[in-house]
């Protein structure tokens, strides 16, 4: 058996070769390099003297808007970072919000986009982000995806390193608060439909936080929770269960993406002392009582970070280019699932299990 201080080295090596962190400082990017992508966050890290902020400390909710520069030579499913506003994404500019502010620019901006529709997407990072990964990668999925919704970023106090797996496994709790009183001033400010985009350990902040609410009595931002997508969830399948068990009926859809060639939860897996994570299944039957889908990426082999596959893989990204026939698909039976989806469907217990095959994707342009 290998020593559980091994493994914890390798889970650093492992993680410590990923993309370098970003940085949340503005910069000074011409106003004719690029695009824009404003972001809404909403943070738990406490705010350091300097105006930005901590990245492991824990304080109160609090709102900013960022104005990030998205490059001119940005590549499908990536987030580059470097000091090159022609290659790299840069926060052009960071303006703090008080709590009316925010309400009053989720209004302002949905008024403003009626193609929106009233819908907004809060995307939840996962272990080892600082403010600055999450911001990006929000902004990444709103330019490369075909989201017809407002971008907001959720900001849990990650410590941003390596070695914090420990800390962000305890901050998970901690954030559960921050991310229900997001979602509630999201709804009161407005939105008539909230997407909850979650990965890896924000998977779980996700769901402590459906459960909270759902314990709670629901409330009425609960009914604007129109969809929740788990990428990659770092998650105890046994947690996974039961703290589904205690939200009752799930907000619809509710998709589980997974990869059995997932390294990083691998080693989590091995970290925490379990075989598997809930994001690395190879098989849905573990959590097939529950009215999921189980969408397997495995297969996606064109990314860099397989952790990430689900908005880093070209392929994958162009699979949800057909909007409607991508919500036509997730809001309708297995059988019918068949002819709208690219890959195996299987029906197991209360769940759907779906095997994406990419080649089909490149085939036939879905």
């Amino acid at each position: 058996m290998i020593p559980r201080v091994l493994i914890h080295c390798g889970l650093v090596a492992l993680l410590c070769a990923c993309t370098p962190h970003a940085d949340i400082r503005p910069r000074e990017v011409p106003e004719d390099t690029g695009s824009t992508v404003n972001v809404l966050v909403g943070t738990t890290r406490a705010k350091t003297p300097d105006g930005l902020y901590h990245p492991s400390k824990r304080d109160r909710i609090s709102f900013a808007e960022v104005a990030v520069s998205v490059p001119p030579r940005h590549e499908v499913g990536r987030v580059e970072i470097g000091d090159d506003p022609s290659r790299h994404f840069m926060t052009r500019r960071l303006q703090p919000l008080s709590d009316q502010g925010y309400r009053a620019a989720i209004t302002r901006k949905l008024r403003q986009n009626p193609d929106w529709n009233g819908e907004v997407f809060i995307f939840i990072h996962g272990y080892n982000n600082t403010l600055a990964d999450g911001v990006f990668r929000t902004a990444q999925m709103k330019q490369d995806l075909p989201i017809d919704a407002l971008p907001v970023h959720y900001a849990w106090p990650s410590s941003g390193t390596a070695i914090g797996y420990p800390h962000d496994r305890d901050s998970v709790l901690y954030a559960r608060r921050g991310l229900q009183d997001l979602i509630e001033e999201t709804a009161a400010a407005g939105a008539q439909s909230i997407i909850l985009l979650a990965h890896s350990l924000g998977s779980q902040v996700t769901l402590e936080t459906l459960r909270q609410m759902s314990l709670s009595g629901r409330g009425a931002a609960w009914d604007r929770i129109n969809g929740v997508a788990l990428m990659a969830p770092d998650m105890d399948v046994d947690v996974f269960n039961a703290v589904i068990d205690d939200i009752g009926e799930l907000p619809q859809p509710f998709l589980v993406f997974t990869s059995s060639r997932d390294r990083a939860l691998r080693v989590s897996a091995q970290v925490t002392g379990h075989d598997r994570r809930v994001g690395n299944l190879e098989t849905v039957e573990p959590i097939a009582q529950h009215d999921i889908v189980v969408l397997d990426v495995s297969e996606f082999r064109d990314t860099r970070n397989v952790h990430m596959t689900v908005v880093s893989s070209p392929t994958l990204i162009k699979l949800s280019e057909n909007r409607q026939k991508m919500a036509d698909a997730f809001q309708s039976g297995a059988s019918a699932q068949a002819g709208l989806i690219p890959g195996t469907i299987i029906a197991v217990q209360n769940a759907t299990a779906v095997l994406l095959d990419p080649a089909q994707i490149q085939h036939t342009g879905q």
